[in-house]
């Protein structure tokens, strides 16, 4: 115990922390015989919103969606593409007057967009980077993927990054988009 208090009194409250965890009993399996119960499904975000440099906001819905033009975006996951379907980032974008096309220059180039999913994951682009104007591969926000809507699990808003290597920043049940001005 005094070793602990020592870590502690040291600034090693992370490792004192640890050490209690570590001695905590682990949880028991299951009884032969049983099994564990399902994971529990997960939810479609309540809402898509998004919200412009200026605080203007929009719920994205299918009726959003509906009157845009839509694009296509390829993205391999666990080593299988896909043709995501959907609408480009860019024109949503213009519903709450972020800058896009000849505006996404000087000052606009350093703005970017924060996307979270609905398991808090969040993902950062620059504004730049989501312009079809600057930008040759589309960003989308998808709600199809190979023809079909999207699973539970994606719906309802997939953010496809057209291009990249690694799904690494596509958001999947995407509930906030934000553009953030850098000062």
């Amino acid at each position: 115990m005094s070793a602990v208090r020592g870590l502690v009194t040291a600034g090693g409250f992370a490792l004192a922390m640890l050490g209690a965890a570590l001695a905590q009993p682990a949880p028991k399996a299951p009884a032969a015989g049983t099994a564990a119960p399902p994971p529990a499904p997960t939810a479609p975000p309540a809402e898509t919103v998004l919200v412009g440099p200026t605080g203007k906001t929009l719920k994205i819905t299918a009726a959003t969606l509906a009157g845009l033009d839509r694009e296509q975006a390829v993205m391999t996951n666990h080593s299988q593409p896909h043709t995501y379907e959907g609408v480009r980032l860019t024109e949503l974008l213009r519903l709450v007057d972020a800058p896009t096309a000849a505006r996404v220059h000087a000052e606009a180039v350093k703005d970017y967009l924060v996307v979270t999913g609905g398991d808090g994951f969040r993902a950062v682009l620059s504004l730049a980077e989501t312009d079809g104007s600057v930008q040759a591969h589309p960003v989308i926000l998808a709600d199809r993927m190979d023809g079909a809507p999207l699973t539970a699990h994606d719906a309802p808003y997939r953010l496809v990054v057209d291009g990249d290597r690694k799904p690494s920043r596509s958001v999947y049940a995407v509930t906030r988009i934000e553009v953030k001005v850098l000062p």
